[in-house]
């Protein structure tokens, strides 16, 4: 059975396979991608100083450990908060400072193919972000579209996992990540960049700035090599990927144990089977996170007799 026919699952925190653990429900898990002043026709974030202060609402509320302390005490303890990053992009060296100052740790989940030794290090959905921001929108949708015009799109599945953009453009994201091969993606924006010529390594932190956070007490985490939904892969093609990821990672910044952040969240039973054999200890979705946008609202409506 491939990975494309098992039901896509999006299920609620709790036990995964023997030996994976799901966050369980009742604790705070915020996710960050871009802590930015501006936002740009690429990358929407929020500023550093409203980071700042949605940290502090949270350790108000919560007490704020490591990954490792997460892992060991969530299923006994309660009201336990994680701060997580996705992507590890340039715009999360200022998070870092500002949780330093505030003496919280995070989780800084980061994909391998930008400190691999593959001449292109782009992760197709970054550069898609990347190409949008330096193009402006309109630009690059006029030099996408020829490529997926046609595409069919599950608008229901695009609006449930593209609530947080603006409308207009959510169909091209959704067709560039689910609705043609990863492929096939790659091709177009390389295609694209390759009159451009931006480059990964402007993107995303450097090797040496993650080895610092980690040294700072923070954590790094699993989020595949590729950045790829892993619901799009087969099962072969979902080991490989995530083998590769974990094998890279060890060897740049040391053998421990480690949490996975699901790219896109998305996963299904093989991506569990495949987490487990690679010693993760506890998997993310997006459903059990909080985004940065709605993280204030949530701590309110908790904060009234919510979870």
């Amino acid at each position: 059975m491939t990975a494309q026919t098992l039901q896509e699952k999006t299920k609620r925190p709790g036990a995964g396979p023997a030996g994976l653990r799901r966050a369980p429900i009742g604790h705070f898990i915020a996710t960050y991608h871009y802590i930015r002043e501006r936002d740009s026709d690429g990358v929407t974030g929020i500023t550093p100083q409203r980071f700042r202060e949605q940290i502090l609402a949270i350790k108000s509320q919560y007490e704020i450990v490591t990954a490792h302390e997460f892992s060991a005490r969530a299923a006994d303890d309660d009201r336990l908060g994680l701060i997580t990053f996705d992507d590890a992009v340039k715009d999360q060296a200022i998070a870092a400072e500002i949780l330093d100052g505030l003496g919280v740790p995070g989780v800084f989940f980061a994909p391998m193919r930008p400190y691999s030794d593959e001449p292109d290090r782009w992760c197709a959905q970054h550069l898609l972000h990347a190409l949008a921001e330096h193009l402006g929108w309109r630009e690059f949708e006029r030099r996408v579209e020829p490529h997926i015009c046609g595409v069919e799109i599950d608008v229901a599945k695009m609006d449930a996992l593209y609530h947080y953009e603006v409308p207009h453009k959510r169909r091209l994201k959704f067709a560039l990540a689910f609705a043609v091969p990863p492929q096939q993606a790659w091709a177009i924006l390389r295609e694209i960049n390759a009159e451009v010529g931006l480059r990964a390594e402007d993107w995303f932190m450097t090797e040496a700035e993650l080895r610092a956070v980690q040294a700072a007490g923070h954590s790094l985490g699993g989020h595949g090599f590729d950045h790829v939904p892993y619901t799009s892969l087969g099962p072969k093609a979902q080991a490989a990927d995530m083998q590769r990821a974990a094998a890279t990672m060890t060897r740049l910044f040391g053998a421990m144990p480690r949490m996975l952040a699901y790219p896109f969240g998305r996963y299904d039973e093989t991506t569990e089977m495949i987490a487990r054999g690679c010693g993760y200890t506890m998997t993310l979705g997006t459903d059990e996170r909080v985004d940065a946008k709605y993280v204030m609202d949530e701590l309110g409506r908790r904060g009234q007799g919510g979870i």
